[in-house]
């Protein structure tokens, strides 16, 4: 038995009433995800919202799911969704590695 893991990095804008901590604590929730760590993150006064760079490394559950398909068909749109609130990808800083 051997747990696939990938990597990610993106670039996230996060509104600050929701806040960082909370929301990577969301992000940690998402089914497949293992660890969210906020690589940097940037309070924007005049946006009133935070800009973070973070990693995610997850395991898709299927053998038949590659790193880039979990991100393009789960992580990306249940970050996008209400689940995540007042959370949007401004893009994909590196593309999904395998790391294990």
């Amino acid at each position: 038995y051997k747990l696939r893991t990938f990597q990610t990095e993106l670039l996230i804008r996060i509104d600050s009433e929701f806040g960082v901590e909370e929301t990577l604590q969301d992000i940690r929730s998402i089914s497949g995800v293992t660890v969210v760590t906020a690589l940097d993150s940037l309070f924007r006064k005049d946006s009133g919202t935070y800009l973070s760079h973070i990693r995610i490394k997850y395991h898709p559950r299927s053998d038949a799911v590659t790193g880039k398909t979990f991100m393009k068909d789960h992580l990306l749109p249940t970050i996008r969704s209400n689940e995540i609130p007042g959370c949007k990808v401004i893009r994909t800083v590196s593309q999904p590695e395998q790391i294990a």
